[in-house]
């Protein structure tokens, strides 16, 4: 396994269970086709670092034999099974998360109470951030009256942009919603 080319988008949400647990979903790239079992691996500390937030490598299996040099999409998520109020220890709360690519990082923050207010419960209790489901309005008409494109991640996709258009990424194994994007 090795780091993937670039870090290109982190997502982080709540999960509503008892204590509640930490989803993390993390999109790359990588420089050819044939990457498999994208993954994110957790930095293990000595003591819990100054800012709180945990670091994650997103690494991939690097592929072997005959592949297309072509930038590719990869897509990593990882549930941990931790209260986020105290993941360093009591009282000491996830403040977010900083994912790591050989040539960047991003970080996504976690902001409890925040996450608590963006979250609609779906079948199975999950919590999900869905901000155009909320009183406030997204920007246009959020889905209505636009063209959809529904794909899974890691599949080819057109690189025109367009404003009518809404893309919903769903994952491959399980098939949920992973990412919601316009253009």
């Amino acid at each position: 396994m090795q780091r993937i080319l670039e870090v290109t988008s982190v997502d982080i949400s709540l999960i509503k269970t008892k204590p509640p647990q930490i989803l993390i979903v993390a999109h790359g790239t990588v420089p050819t086709s044939g990457w498999k079992t994208p993954e994110l691996s957790p930095w293990f500390y000595i003591r819990p670092p100054d800012d709180c937030i945990q670091d994650f490598d997103f690494v991939a299996e690097e592929p072997s034999g005959i592949v297309l040099e072509m930038i590719t999409t990869v897509v990593a998520e990882t549930t941990i099974p931790r209260d986020p109020a105290d993941y360093w220890g009591p009282g000491q709360p996830l403040r977010g998360v900083r994912i790591h690519a050989r040539g960047n990082a991003k970080e996504a923050s976690l902001d409890i109470s925040d996450q608590a207010k963006q979250a609609v419960a779906l079948s199975g209790g999950d919590l999900i951030p869905w901000p155009w489901l909320l009183p406030t309005k997204p920007p246009g008409d959020g889905l209505i009256g636009k063209s959809l494109r529904v794909y899974h991640s890691g599949d080819g996709l057109t690189l025109d942009y367009r404003l009518d258009r809404a893309n919903i990424e769903l994952s491959p194994t399980t098939e949920r919603i992973v990412r919601v994007w316009f253009g």
